[in-house]
């Protein structure tokens, strides 16, 4: 599980990053997130309008039922990666909340270019575990496309074919990152209410309607409600 310590979270330093990544990557056979979808689902999946399950996002981020996770990793490695999943979505999630200073986790190519696919894949990925609640955004003029640079660099390879659809130009590459950690942003403050709703208690209701003091006691005595059981 990972839910979250309720502490300020430190951000992780470039050494717990590669811990984190080396532990992601012995975490299933092939099936877990990389380090760059693991960030970018996490945004996705802390905007939701919906709360997730923490079993859930594990098994997503880890490609494997949360149980299975001991036929990968030694006792040691699974305690160290749920630690360092847990702290990095409360810092995730702090950043968020702050509305400033978001720093996602973004992969880069040997001339330094940022790449953003799978961090795109990885924010797709969270919006589809709850796709539906994710529709109001199709109905507002002002973010009905707010996904579109996401689906734009998670299109740029066929998923099934692993091959090159149509390269997307650096600067346009540029543009997009820029344009998708902006939409991050502007979908966790856009979904801000729905998530304070479904977390809100419930409200209690009355079955019944309210007994006025000087109405029958509902017990049948025939003396007024304070005169009665109103008035213990």
């Amino acid at each position: 599980m990972i839910p979250s310590s309720g502490a300020r979270a430190l951000p992780l330093n470039d050494e717990e990053l590669a811990r984190l990544d080396d532990l992601l990557s012995r975490a299933s056979d092939d099936d877990a997130m990389t380090l760059e979808e693991f960030d970018g689902f996490t945004a996705a999946t802390l905007a939701s309008p919906a709360p997730i399950p923490a079993d859930e996002l594990l098994a997503e981020i880890v490609g494997t039922e949360p149980e299975a996770l001991a036929t990968h990793l030694p006792d040691d490695d699974r305690e160290a990666l749920l630690r360092l999943l847990r702290r990095h979505r409360d810092n995730v999630s702090q950043q968020l909340h702050e509305g400033e200073g978001f720093s996602p986790v973004l992969a880069y190519d040997e001339a330094g270019r940022v790449d953003g696919r799978g961090w795109a894949i990885g924010f797709l990925r969270g919006v589809g575990l709850r796709a539906d609640d994710w529709s109001p955004l199709d109905d507002d003029d002002d973010f009905a496309d707010l996904l579109d640079p996401m689906v734009r660099l998670a299109d740029e390879f066929d998923p099934e074919t692993g091959e090159l659809r149509e390269a997307i130009p650096v600067e346009e590459r540029d543009a997009l990152v820029e344009e998708m950690i902006g939409n991050a942003m502007d979908a966790f403050a856009f979904f801000q209410d729905a998530r304070e709703r479904a977390l809100a208690p419930p409200t209690l209701r009355r079955d019944a309607p309210k007994v006025g003091r000087n109405d029958p006691c509902p017990c049948g005595s025939g003396r007024k409600y304070k005169n009665c059981h109103g008035g213990q």
